[in-house]
């Protein structure tokens, strides 16, 4: 068996696969596969390891991880860890969060992986924030504990405290629709929003691709900007997010070229305390470039989950 590291990142509608080597941390012969069935997904791990033969697996997925086990959330499939093992003649295999992953990812980073959305410290060996308005909304924290990095993935997208604030920017109330944080904070949440005020039913591409053009996109992607920015805010002070907060996937990529980003600048440093909108104003937001991020996390996982042990 080789002594590199089989590395899985399984979304909603693909698999992509690589090998990554623990000593240089570089992950190659990365392959994607669409998964439209249960089986395809195992189907792809029996070619994939067929050629590879790696003896140690890492597999990001969405969805909460316990006891080495992922129910997706995208799809309706259970990995357990033990029995992609058996299947697969491996020694060990382990499976993250996907936002876990992307988390893993953060302290591999270069300059050139990171756009900058707004300037200040830059810290990847001090507390960040990885966030990404999705399918989902996925969140999760990196800490250093005597210098070793640990990874907390979240639920922040199910929770419900700020549903009475967000109601009341969207100028939403159908309190049947719009339950938890996600479905106003995503791209599933731009989409519901559009249809709840004007009845079509466009993707969130086209919601965004229509700001500027079309009012109520204006006005629906204005609000998600606003209403990022003070979450973010709140989040930064809670986690006291010295080393930075860092965005994934399209829609902020997207979201990040246009006028209104700027609006998340200026709500994201709000604060009425001039000792705490000073540490807001010290905390970099930035957009991750870097190609195959999960990948890169479950091979940084794969060495660092050592130095837990």
């Amino acid at each position: 068996m080789s002594a590199e590291t089989l590395l899985i990142d399984l979304g909603g509608t693909n698999l992509r696969a690589g090998v990554g080597n623990p000593q240089s941390l570089k992950v190659s012969d990365v392959k994607k596969f669409p998964i439209r069935t249960n089986d395809d997904f195992y189907k792809a791990l029996d070619s994939i390891n067929s050629e590879a033969r790696c003896d140690e697996i890492i597999i990001s997925a969405a969805g909460p991880c316990e006891n080495n086990k992922i129910s997706m959330t995208n799809r309706n499939l259970s990995i357990s860890g033990t029995d992609v093992e058996k299947r697969l003649g491996a020694s060990e295999c382990y499976l993250l969060n996907d936002w876990e992953s992307i988390g893993y990812s953060l302290p591999l980073m270069k300059d050139n992986d990171l756009k900058t959305i707004k300037p200040g410290n830059l810290d990847l060996q001090n507390t960040c924030l990885a966030i990404g308005p999705g399918t989902g909304l996925g969140f999760s924290v990196l800490r250093y504990v005597k210098n070793t990095p640990y990874v907390y993935a979240t639920e922040l997208g199910n929770t419900k405290s700020f549903n009475a604030y967000f109601s009341k920017l969207f100028e939403v109330d159908n309190n049947l629709e719009f339950l938890v944080l996600e479905d106003f904070l995503s791209g599933s949440g731009i989409k519901k929003i559009f249809n709840e005020k004007s009845g079509e039913n466009l993707t969130p591409e086209e919601v965004v691709s229509s700001y500027g053009n079309n009012d109520l996109a204006t006005f629906v992607i204005d609000k998600f900007v606003v209403g990022l920015g003070v979450l973010l805010s709140d989040l930064a002070l809670t986690f006291n997010a010295k080393g930075g907060i860092f965005f994934a996937g399209s829609i902020m990529r997207t979201i990040s070229e246009m006028n209104a980003i700027n609006m998340l600048k200026d709500n994201f440093e709000n604060h009425h305390s001039e000792a705490h909108n000073e540490i807001l104003k010290n905390i970099s937001i930035n957009l991750i470039n870097k190609e195959h991020t999960p990948l890169y996390g479950n091979l940084n996982y794969s060495v660092i989950r050592r130095l837990h042990e």
